[in-house]
């Protein structure tokens, strides 16, 4: 779910993380100090793209395979909300 931009939401919070020193050190030598944030947040929106691909096939397994008939009904939905 993605939140809504709104003239009061920040673009950035501040989190305070624990990490194995050696990843740390691994990923400032790659990145530099300043890059360290990008990096985290690039690898934490890897994670959360894989968790929601994750749940889509679990749920394709749990509730079957769609039928060729409902996926043309949600295409044709798809096309004509454009």
């Amino acid at each position: 779910m993605v939140a809504e931009l709104t003239p009061e939401t920040p673009l950035a919070v501040r989190r305070s993380i624990s990490l194995p020193a050696d990843l740390a050190a691994e990923v400032e030598q790659r990145t530099g100090k300043n890059g360290f944030s990008s990096y985290v947040a690039a690898a934490l929106e890897h994670r959360v793209a894989m968790d929601k691909l994750r749940e889509i096939v679990e749920a394709d397994r749990a509730h079957g395979e769609v039928s060729a008939e409902d996926r043309e009904w949600a295409e044709a939905a798809w096309r004509d909300s454009a």
